[in-house]
Formats: structure tokens, C-alpha cells, sequence
């Protein structure tokens, strides 16, 4: 199978679709998300990240594409448990370090491309028909050569510090819920449901309950908990939680323990 990760709407990706189908009439399709914030490579690689590894062995796309048109390259990564395809701006790293990343290669093969390609939307002209032709069997080493200077990227790491727990935000989902990039452990061990938690989130400071889930506190108030993605978030039940407590991605989480 074929999945798509995107930032450019579901239009757009309907001529991705076409393009695959019109070279591998037989393959499935499964968009994961083509929501993704425009731009947005941080947001788009850690779905990416936090999705892929559940699929069993596929080919996966992500165009989250600022630079398109530039000089900057398109990549083939070879992982163990999947292929990925896209733009060279760390968009793909995490997700395929989690796939078992062994070998990344530059796009450089025409052939595989579609006859005309625009400067604007790669996504359709050259990542959709490589991954339709990967998908038929063609090999990385026939479409490109291998590269060791790629663009890499990561979450960073949460750290202890004079009993403070240092992350930062790195997703915020539709829900308007906060992810960080703390793992849910380090609070769990220092923590018990139902223990009020200071956290200070660029010079703001709130006191939130730890609790297992949303409906636990009432309609619009705050909490702190454990996401799906086994990291520390912050919630609001009913109401989107970064909107109410002024958070944006990036910026720092410091946990008083």
C-alpha cells in the first residue's frame, strides 16, 4: 500500500492519487492526514512519526514542501520496514528512524518522473510516480544515488534539572491538545492521578490536575495527562487547551517535581 501525509488539502491530493493509479492501477491508497498545518514540517514529521509504525510494510509519502522548487532535494529512505518519500528538510527522519532507517537516496532519476514536471507541486510530478513505480518493485538504487549529508531533524529530549523536568511543545492536535516531548513515564513515576502539577510554559505558570482522561474535570477546564502518543499533555475538556492557556509549538515546558 501507498500512504499519503500532507499539508496541501484534499484537492491537491486527488492528482497525487490519480498520478499513482494511472501507474499502479491495483494499489491501495490510505491518507493519514492532509490537514497537516501549511508549512508545517515539525507537525508533519511527528505524525509521520507517531503513524507509519503501525502500518505493516508500505510505502509511505510526506509533502510538507516550503521548499519546493529550489535547490533543495527530493529522497528515497530505505528502512526495514518501509520506503519513504519526499522532500529533503527532515520531514521523514523520525518516522523512518522508527522503521528501521538503512539507507537514504537522491532523487535524480527522470524516467520515473511524469513527463512534465512543474516547479510548484512535486508532490504529484515526481514523489507520486516514484512511489507508484517503488510500489511495482523498482529499486531506490534505480531512481537515485545514496547520500549521507540528508537533512535530519528530531524532537529533542526531555531533561532533569535541579528537580525540574525541562521539554518543550511539539504537536498540537485538532483538538487544540499539547504535546509534549516528555515521556509519559518520567510523570508517571513522579506523579499519581489525582496530584496537582506547576508548570511553567514561557514565564506563565499553571497548576493542573494529573489525571487519567478529559471527562474527568469539568466542561472548559484545564488538565494535565497522558497522551495516546505515551508523552505528557495538556488538555482542556471540551475546549481547545491552547487556545485558553496561550501555548504555541516550540515553546518551553518546565515541570516542577
Amino acid at each position: 500500500m501507498i500512504t499519503l501525509t500532507t499539508d496541501i488539502g484534499w484537492e491537491y491530493a486527488a492528482q497525487m492519487k490519480a498520478v499513482i493509479l494511472s501507474i499502479n492501477s491495483n494499489e491501495r491508497i490510505i491518507d493519514i492526514s492532509h490537514s497537516i498545518s501549511a508549512h508545517n514540517i515539525l507537525e508533519g514529521a511527528f505524525v509521520l512519526y507517531k503513524t507509519v509504525p503501525h502500518f505493516p510494510f508500505a510505502v509511505h509519502i510526506g509533502v510538507v514542501d516550503p521548499g519546493v522548487g529550489t535547490e533543495r532535494r527530493g529522497i528515497i529512505v530505505d528502512c526495514k520496514r518501509g520506503l519513504m518519500i519526499g522532500p529533503d528538510n527532515g520531514l521523514l527522519i523520525p518516522a523512518a528512524r522508527e522503521l528501521g532507517l538503512r539507507s537514504v537516496y537522491e532523487i535524480t532519476n527522470p524516467e520515473y518522473f511524469l513527463d512534465k514536471v512543474s516547479n510548484t507541486f512535486h508532490g504529484r510530478d515526481i514523489f507520486a510516480p516514484v512511489a507508484a513505480h517503488l510500489s511495482k518493485g523498482i529499486g531506490p538504487k534505480e531512481m537515485g544515488i545514496k547520500i549521507e549529508d540528508y537533512e535530519d531533524m528530531d524532537f529533542g529530549k526531555a531533561r532533569i534539572k535541579n528537580n525540574i523536568i525541562e521539554g518543550k511543545v511539539i504537536f498540537i492536535d485538532k483538538f487544540g491538545n499539547v504535546v509534549t516531548n516528555i515521556p509519559g513515564k518520567q510523570i508517571s513515576s513522579a506523579f499519581k492521578h489525582g496530584d496537582s502539577i506547576e508548570i511553567g510554559i514561557n514565564g506563565k505558570t499553571f497548576m493542573l490536575k494529573f489525571l487519567k482522561s478529559y471527562g474527568y474535570v469539568e466542561e472548559g477546564e484545564a488538565l494535565a495527562t497522558i497522551s495516546s502518543f505515551a508523552l505528557f499533555e495538556i488538555s482542556c475538556n471540551r475546549r481547545r487547551a491552547n487556545e485558553v492557556l496561550d501555548i504555541k509549538i516550540g515553546e518551553k515546558v518546565a515541570i516542577k517535581m
